[in-house]
């Protein structure tokens, strides 16, 4: 059983080693994330749209100050190799790093938390995908996921009858030749989506496309909604943060190899927004978890019931 002490444990650590071996080259993840209750919406756009990270440095993670209690929800599932299970430990162990505590584990380790703060609903998987940056309309309870349930059925870029356009998903190849047909016309005619933002080789390869059609993706969302708003605006209630998390999936690795890497580059960023995607080529057997915070004199741990 793990307990609140485990927060503190390995706080800043920049690095552990990953599940199993994937490549002797470095693993691409990036990273893009959103606190939507502190942004507008032409905030949450700039931010979200600001050019590409290629060489970022991971945010110092905050000192530790008042416990946040939350449970866990599947939300899309898509295919991949890891249990439910071995998915919330993953994100639980990364999670107290920021001062967040799935509320069962802390009741089965004694701890009897007065309030569930947070619901987080975690989508996961395999799945064709184009640009891997959370999505910049308002994400509410009743429409989560990694595409708006009200994306528009009628745009110009709709090539197939169970298409729903979202550019950050692409199209399939199917879909590009219709276009292409119908228009005329080929994604190449216009501009890569992040040509003018100066990516080195190496990571255009990995998050950069020449066209609009979307490639494999190891996927990782995490949605977080406030436990009173959910109970009293139901499906209205708004995503206070979203992380979204990706690796390009044609390498040979499977899911389970680079699902570490992948929530613990992440750490830092849970609840935070970024300018832009954060891409990293994260060494083998490493991971980014922040700039280690010292702070003076003896430190206490915050009870799991303090307010």
């Amino acid at each position: 059983m793990r307990s609140i002490s485990v927060a503190m444990l390995s706080l800043g650590v920049t690095g552990c080693a990953s599940m199993t071996d994937w490549s002797k080259e470095p693993l691409p993840v990036s990273v893009s994330a959103v606190n939507y209750s502190q942004l507008s919406d032409e905030e949450l756009c700039a931010r979200i749209n600001d050019p590409i990270n290629t060489q970022p440095e991971a945010p110092a993670v905050p000192k530790l100050t008042k416990a946040l209690f939350y449970l866990l929800l599947p939300g899309e599932v898509y295919p991949n190799d890891v249990t439910l299970g071995a998915v919330y430990r993953e994100l639980e162990m990364s999670l107290e790093h920021r001062g967040y505590f799935n509320a069962v584990y802390q009741r089965r380790a004694g701890h009897m938390p007065t309030r569930i703060d947070y619901l987080l609903r975690v989508h996961y998987g395999k799945r064709p995908w184009l640009d891997p940056i959370v999505r910049t309309d308002r994400v509410t309870w009743g429409n989560d996921g990694l595409v708006s349930s009200r994306s528009d059925r009628d745009s110009m870029f709709l090539v197939g009858p169970s298409s729903i356009w979202d550019p950050r998903v692409g199209m399939s190849q199917a879909e590009s030749d219709a276009l292409i047909r119908f228009f005329g016309m080929g994604p190449g005619s216009n501009p890569p989506p992040w040509s003018y933002y100066g990516m080195d080789t190496l990571l255009w390869r990995d998050f950069g496309e020449e066209d609009k059609v979307s490639r494999d993706f190891y996927l990782f969302v995490v949605e977080a909604f406030k436990t009173d708003d959910v109970r009293i605006m139901k499906k209205k209630a708004p995503c206070v943060w979203a992380t979204f998390i990706a690796v390009p999936a044609d390498r040979g690795q499977k899911y389970s190899s680079v699902l570490r890497a992948m929530i613990q580059t992440a750490t830092p960023y849970f609840g935070e927004t970024t300018h832009g995607l954060q891409a990293y080529e994260v060494p083998p057997g490493k991971v980014f978890v922040g700039t280690p915070v010292e702070v003076p004199g003896a430190q206490k741990l915050p009870l799991p019931t303090e307010q």
